[in-house]
């Protein structure tokens, strides 16, 4: 361990390994999936005919339930088995949306829609639960028609309240017919603990492709990186990526991937905030998965001796945001000397005006958000003080 005075903290994410030349965009990993893609795409291709109504795919799915059809038979081009193909449902679902993920803060951000449909006020996101438990409940109404009458009322009730919702019936299909998802254990707790497997299998596949793009070049790369972005200082690094950047040089300190490495288990989750710690969808938030990685005590990442903390290919997306601020808590940045800086590359020079742009919106945003942690004036002039300070920067690295 390097004996000097630490005085930066660095900040990576995915744009760190993209420089270093490694494909680890969300589009990478399914490149490298010919077999899974092939299999995806063959259903999003049936799902997206314009044959294939809304009607279809509820017939559809109560016939899969185990209800009488009455017509619609997609399920039966679609007998795939996800498990014998080792593809999980955040596979599919994230697949069903790659139109709209650019990068990981993306997936982050779909991943937190479905789980936390219920505490949105106007969702159009599907909501699986309350689906599943329609279901369900028609299945334990059905048999007793014939003794009870009053039965009739409710499920015909039921039938007309059953979603609508296109996207909400196509996860339906694919939970009941392609991963075997069993109604007859219905409950939040099963849902929940079904949907928790499913991530842990993504991961894991994810975590398999990435092994295998760790080479002599990326260590070689990451280490002349590293070394731009310490300006010869002392340094801590905070990586948000699952990789392993070489850090052999005396210049770095302590090297901590929050959200796990390749040689254990890397986490994909949620912000815990406006999550109750007594809610099913808890374990899916990165404060619980971090808690479960820490096995035994780490050295200390923050040292008050930091000056400075430079930040790195990371996307300063909000769910990463409860991370930051109590980095900026701990080194109370409005009353003491320690500057920000935010570095970013120019990777495609028609676009320089726009990623310009867009790192500045990044950045004030987070700093915008943080103010309104201060319940006061002070918070709402955080980022022209340190602007006036020089202790906020934004920096094309060269």
């Amino acid at each position: 361990m390097a004996q000097n005075v630490v005085s930066r903290l660095l900040v990576i994410g995915n744009g760190f390994d993209l420089k270093c030349d490694l494909k680890s965009k969300f589009e990478d990993y399914y490149n490298n999936k010919d077999d899974m893609v092939k299999t995806l795409e063959k259903m999003n291709a049936d799902f997206n005919n314009q044959n294939t109504d809304t009607e279809i795919l509820q017939a559809d799915v109560l016939y899969i339930a185990g209800f009488p059809r009455t017509w619609g038979n997609l399920n039966n081009n679609m007998k795939i088995d996800f498990n014998d193909k080792n593809i999980s449902f955040w596979d599919f679902y994230f697949y069903f949306h790659k139109g709209k993920l650019n990068n990981w803060a993306d997936v982050e951000y779909f991943l937190n829609n479905l789980l936390t449909i219920k505490s949105h006020k106007t969702h159009p996101e599907p909501d699986l639960e309350k689906s599943l438990d329609m279901i369900a409940r028609l299945k334990y109404l059905t048999p007793g028609l014939s003794v009870e009458a009053s039965f009739t009322e409710e499920i015909k009730k039921l039938k007309e309240d059953f979603t609508a919702d296109r996207e909400t019936l196509i996860l339906l299909f694919v939970l009941l017919n392609n991963l075997k998802y069993d109604i007859k254990k219905q409950s939040e707790r099963h849902l929940y603990d079904f949907l928790f497997d499913e991530l842990k299998k993504f991961e894991k596949n994810f975590n398999g492709y990435l092994k295998t793009l760790q080479d002599e070049k990326y260590k070689e790369k990451s280490q002349q990186l590293l070394n731009k972005l310490s300006h010869n200082e002392c340094y801590n690094l905070l990586s948000f990526n699952y990789t392993t950047p070489c850090t052999n040089d005396s210049s770095c300190n302590i090297t901590r991937n929050i959200h796990g490495k390749l040689e254990d288990h890397p986490i994909i989750g949620i912000d815990s905030k406006n999550i109750s710690p007594n809610s099913p969808v808890f374990r899916f938030t990165k404060t619980y998965r971090i808690m479960t990685l820490a096995s035994e005590k780490q050295d200390k990442l923050l040292p008050k001796t930091v000056k400075t903390i430079a930040f790195y290919g990371h996307s300063l997306a909000p769910a990463d945001y409860s991370y930051f601020q109590s980095i900026f808590d701990y080194y109370n940045i409005y009353d003491n000397d320690i500057t920000l800086v935010f570095y970013y590359s120019i990777y495609d020079e028609s676009k320089e005006q726009k990623i310009k742009r867009n790192q500045f919106n990044s950045v004030s945003k987070l700093m915008s958000e943080y103010g309104t942690t201060f319940h006061n004036e002070k918070g709402k002039n955080l980022m022209h003080k340190m602007l006036l300070e020089g202790r906020l920067i934004l920096k094309k690295l060269e």
